[in-house]
């Protein structure tokens, strides 16, 4: 994923979610920058068919939504932050596929879990990967996330 994606992975963002859970441009592209290797962007001959942010990030609690993040600490966990796919690709492995591009980053990044906050419609679909529902003490910064939306793990043994 480059800059120059922003302006599509806002739209693809729009028909995944509609306007709940809109980040902007400045905000996605902090997370881009802060580990531009795990972020990617799918397409297929009609343009962008899906995308993926994730990055590194300390600690047990999910980073709050609609905030660059702080400087880069060390981390041992990857957090999968946004992975959306067009309605014209679902159901032909754009999202598989992307998140094993994550997976295999984390992986060799050597972290010991990728984390993510999946929304109340995409827990099943995360724990079709492995993911396990954890606690997170953040409430505030899960109740940004929307009725129902639960912190995840995937331990990756690194």
């Amino acid at each position: 994923m480059t800059a120059d994606d922003l302006s599509a992975v806002l739209v693809v963002q729009r028909l995944a979610y509609g306007d709940a859970y809109q980040e902007a441009a400045e905000v996605l592209d902090a997370k881009r920058q802060r580990s531009p290797a795990a972020c990617w962007v799918a397409c297929d001959a009609a343009g962008m068919a899906g995308y993926v942010f994730a990055h590194d990030w300390p600690g047990d609690a999910p980073p709050p939504l609609h905030t660059a993040l702080p400087a880069a600490a060390v981390s041992t966990c990857g957090f999968l932050h946004d992975l959306a796919v067009v309605p014209r690709a679902h159901g032909g492995g754009v999202g598989a596929a992307l998140f094993a591009a994550v997976q295999q980053w984390s992986l060799a990044a050597g972290h010991e879990a990728l984390n993510l906050v999946s929304l109340a419609s995409a827990a099943e679909y995360w724990q079709r990967f492995g993911f396990v529902p954890i606690v997170s003490s953040e409430r505030s910064v899960m109740a940004a996330y929307g009725d129902g939306a639960c912190f995840m793990r995937l331990p990756l043994g690194g």
